[in-house]
């Protein structure tokens, strides 16, 4: 198999659009989460409430890559997870994207969460999370599994997924947030 030559005008030419707020992938830290999250802020001072509910769902969707990205890299002196985050500024609504290679293994339970959370509406997601939060955690868990749901309450929008086999083992597992914005 021949290797394709990375090309950084194609990158570029990919990523050429003006919507763009922001576009990052690599290392995921909580330093570079700071980072992103004061450019959000000062990119969303016109409009404070969009940018309250897009920082907060950013937050949730970053945390699952700085907790559970089956991608890892050396880092300094220590190991950080790797994902892609994509900010875009449409016409009537900010979109949210995170994406991280997940392990095979916890694709089907994911997907089935995350099809599970989308069938709620406003008042079956405060449920959910409430009995979420009383829940033990599982084994890969950090926290009671409601970084999903809460996504989901704060953008009002479902949650959207994309799927792509990597590999044998892992497969690119990406979130969208959506959050309609009034303009002007």
């Amino acid at each position: 198999m021949i290797a394709q030559e990375f090309s950084l005008f194609d990158y570029y030419t990919l990523t050429k659009h003006n919507n763009i707020l922001v576009s990052y992938k690599g290392p995921i830290t909580d330093l570079l989460m700071a980072e992103i999250v004061k450019d959000i802020r000062l990119k969303m001072a016109d409009n404070p409430k969009a940018g309250k509910k897009l920082f907060a769902v950013f937050i949730e969707l970053a945390q699952n890559i700085l907790y559970y990205s089956a991608e890892v890299v050396r880092f300094g002196d220590r190991e950080v997870r790797v994902g892609t985050i994509l900010i875009t500024d449409e016409p009537n609504q900010i979109i949210l994207a995170c994406g991280n290679l997940v392990e095979n293994d916890y694709i089907e339970t994911l997907a089935q969460d995350c099809h599970y959370i989308n069938t709620l509406d406003r008042e079956g997601l405060r449920e959910y999370k409430r009995t979420q939060r009383s829940r033990p955690r599982g084994v890969r868990s950090r926290g009671a599994g409601i970084g999903l749901i809460q996504a989901a309450l704060t953008s009002d929008q479902p949650l959207r997924i994309e799927t792509r086999l990597i590999d044998p083992q892992s497969l690119f597992f990406a979130f969208s947030g959506h959050s309609e914005v009034k303009k002007g």
